[in-house]
């Protein structure tokens, strides 16, 4: 595939391969491989499970280990890797309600600090800024929206390096403390301005009066699955949808995805990319299942918003948000119209109906 340089979008020496790139993660880096091989899987059910043998018990014990870790791996006899779409305990998730503003003052010199560690978001970041310099004119942008949400939107679609990939390897892995998030989250700065980036696009739009946005979401080697219809569950990263279908399905149908998104917020106007229609979803929004169905080797997964978010940290970085692994269960729920509320200074615990 032929390499072309954006020059028109002001990156200066900078390459990106033309026609397709996938903005969707590589997570074979997550696999978690199981001892003996599973020859035969139990068909997906919205009711309760069968009593299980002492075997199946054994069984259902290692695969609760296994979900700690976030997702979890199950193996047929072609070793086609199974992933068990939840709730993705070990997600950082921080959402910032009711701290963006002071989160705005600290982020600026954080972020020198981690470019200063860190030489590839360095690189990454002067880059997507030059660039910004000559994408950002003529722009319309919402209130609030600065120079450094514009750049993290461009350095997270830049896909000639893989900086999106660890960010998002961070992000997937970085929630099991605040420990953990304080003392070895190296993107603790650009996660909030992505963050607050996709807030601000998606602005006071949510689902209150409709479905939420019909995007899609294809993965090329994995096949992930839900354990049962109606289950809540959460995406875990930064994850990338189209608005158009046959965009989606370029990268990959081992999985595909069909979403209705309530804080998904389209990008394609900061993209490098911008012809892939791409929406962002924050790895906190929860869906409900709704269909499942295998066509071949080809999984089908319908997802719709519950217009709701599932945050275990909140304003992280300035000492909130602190679970231990004995609470790691207690998901907080949150509305829109909550986030709304908190930011003009009201902070609800508990979403409203």
């Amino acid at each position: 595939m032929s390499l072309t340089r954006t020059k028109a979008l002001g990156f200066r020496n900078l390459q990106v391969r033309s026609g397709t790139r996938d903005p969707h993660i590589t997570e074979e880096g997550l696999l978690v491989s199981v001892p003996q091989p599973i020859e035969a899987k139990t068909p997906l059910s919205s009711g309760p499970h069968p009593p299980k043998s002492p075997s199946g018990i054994m069984l259902v014990t290692l695969l609760i280990a296994l979900s700690c870790l976030g997702l979890h791996t199950l193996w047929q006899a072609q070793s086609v890797p199974i992933l068990s779409l939840g709730l993705a305990p070990d997600t950082f998730d921080d959402t910032y309600v009711g701290c963006s503003e002071e989160m705005e003052e600290k982020a600026a010199l954080l972020l020198k600090e981690e470019m200063a560690r860190h030489a590839l978001l360095r690189e990454s970041w002067e880059t997507a800024q030059e660039a910004w310099e000559h994408r950002h004119r003529g722009l319309t942008l919402p209130s609030g929206f600065k120079a450094h949400h514009g750049i993290a939107i461009m350095v997270y679609t830049n896909s000639s390096n893989t900086l999106y990939r660890e960010l998002n390897w961070a992000v997937r892995t970085g929630g099991s403390s605040w420990e953990v998030y304080m003392e070895y989250f190296p993107f603790k700065a650009l996660h909030f301005y992505l963050t607050r980036a996709l807030q601000l696009l998606r602005g006071s739009g949510s689902c209150s009066m409709g479905p939420g946005e019909e995007v899609f979401r294809g993965v090329g080697t994995l096949r992930f699955e839900p354990k049962r219809l109606g289950d809540s569950v959460r995406l875990g990263q930064f994850a990338s949808s189209s608005l158009d279908e046959s965009v989606a399905r370029r990268f990959g149908n081992a999985t595909f995805f069909f979403l209705r998104t309530c804080f998904g917020a389209p990008i394609h106007a900061l993209s490098v990319f911008p012809e892939e229609r791409e929406v962002l979803i924050p790895p906190h929004e929860v869906f409900l299942v709704t269909s499942f169905s295998q066509d071949g080797t080809q999984n089908l997964v319908t997802l719709s918003s519950s217009n709701q978010i599932c945050s275990h940290f909140n304003c992280a970085y300035l000492g909130g948000g602190q679970p231990d692994s004995s609470s790691k269960g207690a998901f907080s729920l949150l509305s829109w119209k909550t986030l709304l509320l908190a930011s003009w200074g009201f902070q609800l615990l508990v979403a409203g109906p």
